[in-house]
């Protein structure tokens, strides 16, 4: 109830041409932690309440479950959210590859793909990893 009213407070106060985004710590995945049936049900009551991009990570244990490696370790997450909300949704963790990125994009695993740790390795990720198109 708390999100939904700040979501409600700032759209009023800043109006309807200003996007909102929300970074959700979502999926615990400990026992008696938040669910990704949770992260889902918050996801949708978000776009009702005029979010328009979610930004989605696991939540408060999610990045020292050892289970969770390789390339977008989210990705049950966001798929599950991307099912049900029509808002573009970001994937982040442990994407380091442009063609990772491509793949979970492909696989409608998010419309966005969040790689922070890749460019505070490398400020230069973006342009050293740019996929060119086929002539």
């Amino acid at each position: 109830k708390l999100h939904i009213q700040i979501i409600e407070a700032v759209r009023n106060a800043v109006g309807k041409n200003f996007l909102l985004a929300v970074r959700l710590g979502g999926c615990d995945y400990v026992k008696n932690g938040s669910t990704i049936e949770d992260s889902v049900k918050a996801a949708i009551l978000f776009e009702k309440a005029g979010i328009d991009l979610l930004d989605i990570s696991g939540g408060i244990y999610g990045y020292l479950q050892s289970e969770l490696h390789g390339p977008g370790f989210f990705s049950d997450m966001t798929g599950a959210i991307k099912k049900e909300v029509s808002i573009p949704v970001v994937l982040t963790g442990g994407i380091t590859d442009i063609e990772s990125a491509e793949l979970l994009i492909q696989e409608n695993k998010a419309d966005l793909i969040g790689v922070g740790r890749a460019i505070l390795k490398d400020s230069d990720w973006a342009k050293n990893n740019m996929m060119i198109p086929n002539k």
